[in-house]
């Protein structure tokens, strides 16, 4: 008697839900990387930029290689260059990755630095720093993968700075901190209120000073600006003082004519037409500098240093959506 075979049906497997982008944003969080410092020149610009994203790929021939993001807005300079340098980061150098991972138009001021022998800026008081030629360049998503060859390399031992679940931490103890709200409700917890309430406490108290230098708040945020990058255009100079350009240049109409600023250049958009600080404009906003330095260290002197430089890296990253990793 013949035995019948047994056939059993197969259940196709249902497909996979897609991947929500923040919760795998947060596992991979998880995986603890080295903080780095990854730094270029071209066209006379220096770039620099913090990033996690570094591995190692071959001995022979020496490689590495990071990612960076396609919306950074140093992304394409850096696919353009055909060299760049990786230094790691240790553990005290939390406020230089926070420096490096925001949008600060000069982030090298003030750093020690010099030109190495690709050209690429080295920070010299880092180590180790590896100095690379472009090798290959992948395309990695929203990232581009770039495979440097190591040409030189800067050695001294440290103990790293890390980056995990969203912090800068040692080895051994956490460097940033996260708070957990003590109030569960809406408005406590909901960001744009959070971010008036905190506008207003921070900024009431100083912007009622002003007149005491015979400044507004919309001259005192253009003086501001230009004390830090001088020769913004219009567009520009309106995007970091907060105004919108019909109403800066009224603005800058007046403050011309105080001889605050001044127009240079000729050109036939003269909202292309760079902007500088007069020496009357230089003298007027040192003092009011000073000021705002002295108002802002009273605010924040019941913050521990690691809190402040959390407090500012989380409000450059909602401002110019960047993020620690490169």
């Amino acid at each position: 008697m013949a035995v019948k075979p047994i056939v059993t049906a197969t259940v196709a497997p249902e497909p996979a839900a897609p991947l929500d982008p923040a919760t795998l944003r947060r596992v991979l969080g998880q995986f603890p990387t080295g903080v780095t410092i990854v730094t270029a020149a071209l066209g006379g610009n220096r770039l620099g930029m913090t990033a996690n994203s570094f591995s190692s790929v071959s001995l022979e021939p020496p490689l590495v290689q990071w990612s960076v993001a396609k919306s950074a807005p140093s992304h394409d300079a850096f696919v353009e260059a055909d060299a760049f340098a990786i230094h790691f980061l240790g553990e005290g150098h939390r406020e230089l990755a926070l420096r490096f991972g925001g949008r600060n138009p000069d982030k090298f001021s003030a750093v020690p630095h010099e030109a190495g022998l690709t050209g690429a800026p080295l920070l010299t008081e880092l180590a180790p720093i590896f100095e690379c030629r472009t090798w290959a360049r992948y395309p990695g998503g929203d990232h581009t993968i770039l495979v440097g060859e190591v040409t030189r390399l800067v050695t001294r031992a440290q103990d790293p700075l890390l980056f995990h679940s969203g912090e800068l931490r040692g080895i051994g103890a956490r460097v940033s901190r996260r708070a957990t709200p003590a109030d569960t409700g809406f408005v406590p917890n909901y960001l744009a209120y959070l971010l008036a309430r905190a506008s207003f406490v921070v900024s009431n108290e100083f912007h009622a000073r002003l007149k005491d230098w015979g400044l507004s708040m919309p001259e005192w945020r253009v003086l501001a600006c230009l004390s830090d990058v001088e020769g913004l255009a219009v567009g520009e100079l309106a995007a970091m003082a907060l105004m919108k350009q019909p109403r800066l240049t009224k603005v800058l109409d007046r403050m011309e004519d105080q001889g605050l600023v001044e127009r240079r250049g000729a050109t036939d958009d003269r909202r292309r037409t760079p902007i500088h600080l007069t020496p009357k404009g230089r003298a007027t906003v040192k003092p009011v500098l000073r000021a705002a330095r002295a108002h802002e260290a009273a605010l924040l002197e019941h913050f521990s240093e690691e809190e402040r430089a959390v407090i500012k890296h989380a409000l450059d990253l909602l401002i110019g959506g960047s993020a620690t990793k490169g």
